[in-house]
């Protein structure tokens, strides 16, 4: 089309920087039709050659291929608006007005935009000139009927949806992994082996298995998630999934209703075509697990154990009921490593009025002694005996209140069930207005309380299967705990902490009482200071995790789920005896049941070195490097300049401010070399400096130089005052620039 005369008429020669947009709203629309992004593109480049005599010239084209135009947050919009704030586009030319907005909401503050940075908006197909009120007011209804456009095709597809949904159809989208897609039926079939996965994840939550387990399960069988073909943005496509099985994963596989025979719409649930992989009883009570599923706060911080505590998180104070925390003193051995010590929570906090029987103990020594303890113990057959025996005694004794908890919670969930149906039929037939929001609430709290009821009977169904399982030959709980005695104290620190994890359930460790016993002549205080650090410590163990990791025979192999579940519920505890009296001195001893002296190693204190400042370069040395490179045409423009170098355009627009600085200040901020020095002089500060002018900016430079070397005066003396071997805090002083 032959170009229209400019709106704003540019003055002599002067060259008009011009950046091109193109967007399409779809990936059918991304390659040759006629409406593409390259197409749109190609229109309007033509227009700018048309207008080359008035000294538009290209710098930048931008796409934004398969985005919507409701918003305006795209990655081709959000560069334009960097460019023009940098005042390298003067003119963005388009392709037609709706390709740039169909959001009547934000075309007001982009158009508003435009012109608080002196750049106009123009169309290589459309006269959308604002000059003359009559221009902004057919601008105002193209965006408008654009939008209303937009809307009323969203409306349309959400009411077909909906019928859909109603009908049973499945509305698209990825296909859910144990389905297939028939293009003729245009429904979901079940996968001949995917369907089985499906069904037994759910069968394994039910049984409360941890989605963990059943993800490590599944991985190691080779099992992997469903690939899938993803269409990108540009056209290309690539290929999604084949990984390994995730906890994550599998609990939105266990909440998708559509497993249940159900499709879901707009929060309402509707009959689908499709067939069921899984029961609704399976389904509720494996989301009633999963939902009951929460991480331990203990987990939320265990990426911040550096020190890799063995016990985090499974060591407990018994005279307090707290956890043992984790902590170091600061201090470091010789060998650079923090002494490490577990302490009572709850002394941590009130050690004032509360004291602790336990209070803070070694790490090394606590962890060591858990070690040696679970090698000691297949080393008495006796031992084992007697804690066998004592298991086997406390499963008998619970199986007759076992089969009455079982009794008592299907009793419960028949009354539930019934008052579920009573609301739902209430609801259903229109009950009073007031009465209606009541309902539902009471429904709801309903479904919460069968969900809790569901999981304590599979608890308690366990519990009861467990009770009536033998207990493990004491044969092989001695082998196995005599093989994971030889492995850990060899292993690196990561593993260990990883098997005492999967092995040890619990750690309890409690003063112990004073001895009635004592020698004739021995003084009564000293006894109880002496035995004011002899602790009882109990462990218990995961027994059927202990034997399924270290035992490799077939028989462990072939042991049923029951005996396992019976084994893991009870467990077996180890007791001991330990005196910590000597632990600062590397040395503590296992008073019973087997006396024993475990050396640690030497606990030699030492003072840190001091840390030397780092070596600097200010920033303004990139700020003349890449001011040098614009001025000399190496890089066009800002957005090739933040291309090259690796950082936004932001960035660079931010760091090439400090360029207005004066001479004589640039001259000294590239002299800096000291990181506080840099700290206190900061690229923002400096920024801020060169939007002065240039007296102004030696007056404030020379303020800031002045609080400067008074907080280097200040630092030296407080240096001087720390005496040898001790070193200041880097502290800046705040200061505004005035």
């Amino acid at each position: 089309m032959p170009p229209r005369p400019s709106a704003v008429t540019e003055p002599g020669n002067r060259r008009v920087p011009v950046a091109i947009y193109a967007r399409v709203s779809t990936d059918n629309q991304v390659g040759g039709r006629f409406d593409s992004c390259e197409s749109q593109t190609a229109v309007c480049r033509d227009y700018i050659r048309q207008r080359a005599d008035e000294g538009w010239y290209e710098v930048a084209s931008f796409t934004d291929a398969a985005y919507s135009g409701g918003s305006m947050n795209r990655p081709g919009i959000q560069s334009i608006k960097r460019m023009i704030e940098a005042g390298e586009v003067k003119v963005v030319v388009i392709f037609k007005l709706e390709r740039m907005s169909r959001n009547m909401d934000e075309w007001g503050p982009f158009r508003a935009f435009l012109e608080r940075h002196g750049c106009r908006l123009e169309s290589a197909t459309e006269d959308i000139s604002e000059s003359e009120p009559e221009g902004r007011l057919k601008n105002n209804i193209l965006i408008s009927v654009s939008d209303f456009e937009r809307r009323n095709t969203a409306k349309k597809t959400r009411i077909k949806m909906r019928q859909q949904a109603m009908r049973g159809y499945w509305n698209g989208g990825m296909v859910p992994y144990g389905y297939s897609y028939d293009k003729n039926t245009q429904s979901l079939q079940k996968h001949p082996t995917d369907s089985l996965v499906i069904r037994r994840i759910f069968e394994q939550a039910a049984q409360l298995v941890s989605l963990t387990d059943i993800a490590n399960a599944l991985n190691a069988e080779g099992l992997r998630t469903p690939e899938r073909v993803m269409q990108r943005r540009d056209g290309t496509s690539d290929i999604w999934g084949g990984r390994i099985f995730r906890s994550d994963g599998l609990r939105l596989i266990i909440r998708n209703p559509l497993y249940r025979g159900v499709v879901k719409f707009e929060g309402q649930e509707y009959a689908a075509k499709h067939e069921a992989l899984v029961s609704q009883e399976i389904w509720d009570r494996a989301n009633a697990a999963t939902a009951e599923t929460k991480t331990r706060p203990v987990y939320l911080f265990q990426e911040r154990d550096a020190q890799n505590h063995l016990l985090k998180g499974l060591a407990w104070c018994g005279s307090c009921g707290r956890a043992l925390v984790p902590n170091d003193s600061g201090k470091k051995s010789v060998r650079g490593v923090k002494y490490r010590y577990y302490t009572c929570s709850l002394f941590r906090r009130e050690s004032a009025t509360r004291p602790c029987a336990v209070g803070r103990l070694s790490a090394d020594a606590l962890e060591r002694v858990v070690i040696a303890l679970i090698g000691e113990a297949s080393k008495h057959p006796t031992l084992i005996g007697e804690m066998v025996e004592v298991s086997r005694r406390m499963r008998v004794g619970d199986r007759d209140a076992l089969r009455r908890e079982v009794d008592r919670i299907k009793e419960a969930l028949t009354v539930v069930d019934k008052k579920l149906r009573n609301c739902a039929e209430a609801v259903a037939n229109d009950g009073a207005d007031a009465l209606r929001e009541a309902l539902i609430r009471r429904a709801a709290d309903l479904r919460d309380e069968r969900q809790r009821l569901l999981v304590d009977q599979e608890r308690a169904r366990q519990a009861l299967v467990a009770s009536e399982a033998g207990a493990l030959e004491e044969r092989r709980i001695r082998d196995n705990l005599e093989r994971l005695g030889q492995v850990l104290p060899n292993l690196p620190a990561a593993e260990r902490k990883e098997l005492i994890r999967l092995f040890v359930e619990r750690v309890d460790v409690r003063g112990a009482k004073p001895s009635t016993r004592r020698k004739p002549q021995e003084d009564p205080a000293m006894a109880s200071a002496a035995a004011s650090r002899v602790m009882e410590i109990n462990i218990k163990l995961h027994l059927a995790e202990l034997v399924r990791g270290m035992e490799e025979r077939a028989a462990a192999q072939s042991e049923s789920a029951a005996t396992r579940r019976a084994i893991s519920i009870r467990g077996l505890d180890l007791g001991a005896r330990v005196d910590f009296s000597n632990a600062q001195r590397g040395e503590i001893t296992i008073v019973a049941p087997v006396r024993q002296t475990l050396r640690l190693e030497s606990r030699v204190r030492t003072v840190p070195q001091p840390k030397t400042l780092k070596v600097v370069e200010h920033a303004i040395v990139r700020a003349q490097k890449w001011q040098a490179m614009l001025e000399t045409g190496v890089v066009p423009h800002r957005l090739a300049l933040a291309k090259r170098v690796g950082c936004t355009p932001g960035a660079v627009t931010k760091i090439l401010r400090m360029s207005r600085l004066v001479p004589e200040i640039q001259e000294y901020l590239a002299s800096i070399k000291n990181e506080n020095e840099a700290w206190h002089f900061s690229a923002k500060r400096m920024a801020q400096l060169a939007s002065m002018e240039p007296e102004f900016q030696r007056a404030a430079f020379a303020k800031l130089r002045k609080e400067y070397s008074q907080f280097v005066q200040q630092t030296q003396g407080i240096a001087v005052g720390f005496g040898p071997g001790k070193q200041s805090t880097k502290v800046t002083p705040k200061s505004s620039i005035g």
